[in-house]
């Protein structure tokens, strides 16, 4: 019953940095053991047969990554009878084997424009039939008007009508979406229904020709007398969600919405959630404004529960398709030209220096440069999905290079945090090449820009929304994270009292509200059992200790990412530079 008091969320982000992280030899510092010896102690007391097994990290590592896939739908603490805490816990357990799994080496970035004809297929353009999973990758380049056309062409051709008995609503292009439509499927999926698979299809691809049309950075106005809603991170969480329309209101032409990314992936009613989106998209497409989030993305989807679950409740035909929709989703909104709203956080240093042995501390930074301008933002590509070796790769000078100065971009509005001290320095999150930034970093670009406030998403916080910077608002808006998280949530109401003047921001608070008994990151399992040519081994560089696909929302939870100060100091001396990256003088 050790689970019964055991944070789960810690749980996860301990077994998968803190056990390999012990297996590096230059790790030396006490803490990190304790917590390790900690959470082995309750694997070992709550796996039941794998326990038997696991008697050194290197064990626990492979025994978490290879043995949770063959330990069945039911874990061992569910077959001894355990409370329904350690059950649930113990089934966190396993699907964090997948939590330190990464993409294919195939790499997910192949990079294609709107327009490339003929682009290579990794995957059928759709998969009505029942697919061979073992031999099924992601589709990671990007369509071309006339493969859209064939995938709604062979969807109408092989589709077989709805199932028997179904009674729900039925989607026959954008007209047809109406309050009605909305409320009947809202209703239809509390009950466990979804839309049949022909209607799903055809909703996304209509998304996608709406989202082809608008910009990387849309513009919102807010209706006279009216408010303006913004909505941060949903994950999944259905019941939330629609607690929060309650409480809301649903979009209209008179009172416009932000969902500000994130849409899916954790909850494990992320198609629920993501199709109710849509709809709302396509029925006031002027009103509802989407913006990108890092759980819009093919890596994250494989590993944190949304391709498995189109896999289980659709195929993953159609999860090629939301891809491509994800990928044409805009990356911020600007507010009456006062506000911007994007999902995680500015732009990085430039050129972007990483520097050996920076640590958190908020004194040890890279100090803050030049801010870019809305227009440079405004002209960034984002019609690309990030690779895992985009993030390392993303480190080094300033380049003409537009692809690779939009690559840096996109992944610092995807992932980036701030940090209370100023400049910046190292994520939490990923192994290199994501940054913090400091309230100077807020000032300067609001300042160039001529911005009241900007309003991002990201991370969890207690109260659900939280002023990390003097002008920078935090709006996280799934409650009791991953079930454990005990947080609130919030939504945001914006008003403009005057015409051209300054905006008021109201947070609004709720709590969670129950849902049926499933855990989070339920359908990752489907990826571990039926699609394991997805996943690899994480492998491990010898001078890092860090997960590099990391993702944790919870703040401070990752590991750092540190170098022994003997190699802090080879690098000072190969390339004359101070703790900041400036040059030193000859000696």
């Amino acid at each position: 019953g050790v689970f019964d008091f055991f944070p789960c969320h810690l749980l996860r982000a301990v077994v998968g940095d803190v056990f390999m992280d012990l297996s590096s030899p230059r790790r030396k510092d006490a803490a990190p053991k304790v917590v390790c010896m900690a959470a082995g102690a309750v694997l070992a007391a709550n796996v039941g047969p794998l326990s038997a097994f696991v008697t050194t990290p290197a064990q626990a590592e492979h025994v978490m990554l290879r043995g949770a896939g063959s330990a069945g739908s039911t874990s061992p603490a569910t077959q001894a009878g355990a409370s329904p805490a350690a059950a649930m816990a113990s089934e966190h357990c396993l699907a964090l084997a997948a939590g330190v799994v990464s993409v294919a080496a195939l790499g997910l970035g192949s990079r294609r424009r709107r327009s490339t004809a003929g682009t290579a297929r990794l995957s059928s353009p759709v998969a009505l039939a029942a697919e061979d999973t073992s031999t099924w990758f992601p589709r990671t380049t990007g369509w071309a008007a006339d493969e859209l056309a064939a995938v709604r062409q062979r969807v109408e051709a092989e589709a077989g009508g709805p199932p028997a008995g179904y009674a729900g609503p039925r989607y026959t292009g954008p007209s047809s979406v109406t309050t009605e439509f909305i409320d009947s499927l809202i209703s239809m999926q509390e009950k466990g229904g979804l839309l049949p698979k022909e209607d799903a299809y055809k909703m996304v691809l209509d998304v996608i020709e709406v989202l082809r049309s608008e910009n990387t950075m849309g513009k919102v106005s807010i209706p006279a007398g009216q408010s303006l809603t913004i909505i941060g991170d949903i994950h999944g969480q259905y019941w939330d969600f629609m607690n929060l329309l309650s409480l809301t209101g649903k979009p209209s032409p008179q009172t416009p919405f932000i969902f500000n990314g994130d849409f899916v992936d954790r909850g494990s009613w992320s198609i629920e959630v993501i199709m109710v989106i849509f709809a709302l998209k396509l029925k006031d497409p002027g009103s509802v404004f989407l913006n990108r989030g890092n759980h819009e993305m093919i890596e994250t989807n494989i590993l944190y529960g949304f391709c498995g679950e189109c896999g289980e409740k659709y195929d993953m035909g159609l999860f090629d398709i939301f891809s491509e929709a994800f990928r044409l989703l805009p990356l911020c909104h600007l507010v009456e030209e006062k506000m911007l709203v994007l999902h995680a956080g500015l732009p990085g240093p430039e050129p972007r220096i990483w520097m050996p042995g920076q640590t958190h501390d908020p004194t040890d930074a890279i100090p803050a440069t030049e801010p870019i301008s809305l227009e440079e933002l405004a002209a960034v590509d984002r019609y690309m999905e990030i690779t895992p070796e985009a993030y390392p790769g993303s480190i080094g000078p300033t380049t003409d290079n537009k692809i690779e100065m939009d690559t840096r971009k996109l992944i610092d509005l995807l992932w980036s945090d701030p940090r209370g001290g100023t400049g910046y320095g190292p994520s939490y999150r990923k192994a290199k090449g994501v940054y913090m930034f400091g309230p100077d970093v807020t000032d300067k670009f609001c300042e160039k820009n001529n911005l009241q406030a900007i309003v991002r998403s990201h991370e969890v916080k207690a109260d659900g929304y939280r002023w990390d910077h003097p002008k920078l608002l935090t709006v996280f808006s799934a409650p009791n994270y991953l079930d454990t998280g005990n947080n609130k949530a919030a939504f945001l109401k914006v008003t403009q009292p005057s015409p051209g003047g300054n905006l008021e921001i109201e947070q609004v608070t709720f709590a969670h509200v129950p849902h049926p008994d499933l855990a989070p990151m339920t359908w990752q399992a489907s990826i571990v059992e039926k699609y394991p040519q997805l996943l690899r081994k994480m492998k491990k560089k010898e001078a890092a200790t860090f997960d590099e696909f990391g993702d944790s929302d919870f703040e401070g939870l990752m590991n750092f990412d540190e170098w022994e100060p003997d190699e802090a100091d080879q690098f000072q001396e190969a390339f004359r530079v101070d703790q900041y990256g400036r040059d030193l003088p000859p000696k």
